[in-house]
């Protein structure tokens, strides 16, 4: 969806909260030390007159001060512009495949591609698919080596027949010599069919999964 200008207002007054705040409080505190550099010159002894030195390294401080919030509110709007300018881009991600970290998908006709990774070999794996519901459908054995693998499922159950669509998990039981469970990553390929940019941070629909951009593992563009 497009970036609206209330959107992008919102954006850059989130962005600036911080600087705004601090340029307040030191607009404030300047004009306290002036009041107080005015009284104190008004009453100040005419035959001992104050040291001028203090209050010009005081005046130095307030000025750097200054600068570096300035500095950091233009270095606030350069991140609320890059922010905005990938929320406006973000869009065109629509239609591309993109891979997740997620165990479920979602199968309508042509089964679902996973990827799942161990750091330590098996001894024993099994690839599981269960319905919504937690029943199990579909198994077969793995890849035991470290590494990276894929996983085609069909969108077929143990006897061969399709399934119904829906939504459905991958499951993989991945066990060593020991007989210790092992972690195992699981990530799931989409079709991103929608794209959030209601917020600062866009979110991604990919297949069932909601997830923000940072969780996208990459992209695959459909031939």
């Amino acid at each position: 969806m497009p970036v609206s200008a209330a959107d992008a207002t919102a954006a850059n007054a989130e962005t600036l909260t911080r600087a705004g705040i601090a340029d307040k409080k030191l607009a404030n505190d300047f004009s306290d030390f002036l009041t107080l550099l005015t009284t104190q010159l008004q009453n100040q002894d005419p035959l001992d007159p104050m040291d001028s030195g203090e209050f010009t390294q005081q005046l130095v401080a307030f000025s750097g001060v200054e600068q570096q919030i300035q500095t950091n509110q233009n270095l606030e709007n350069l991140a609320a512009l890059t922010q905005l300018n990938n929320i406006g881009n973000v869009t065109n991600y629509l239609g591309y495949d993109a891979l997740v970290e997620a165990s479920f998908g979602d199968h309508t006709t042509d089964g679902i591609k996973w990827q799942y990774s161990s750091t330590k070999s098996a001894d024993d794996i099994k690839l599981q698919v269960l319905t919504e519901d937690g029943d199990l459908i579909y198994e077969q054995a793995g890849n035991k080596g470290v590494g990276l693998h894929d996983f085609v499922w069909n969108g077929k159950d143990k006897d061969g027949n399709l399934v119904d669509p829906g939504n459905y998990e991958l499951k993989v039981v991945a066990k060593d010599a020991d007989g210790a469970k092992l972690n195992i990553g699981i990530a799931v390929q989409e079709t991103i069919t929608a794209v959030n940019t209601a917020g600062n941070v866009p979110t991604f629909t990919i297949g069932p999964n909601t997830v923000p951009q940072s969780d996208i593992l990459s992209l695959v563009r459909k031939l």
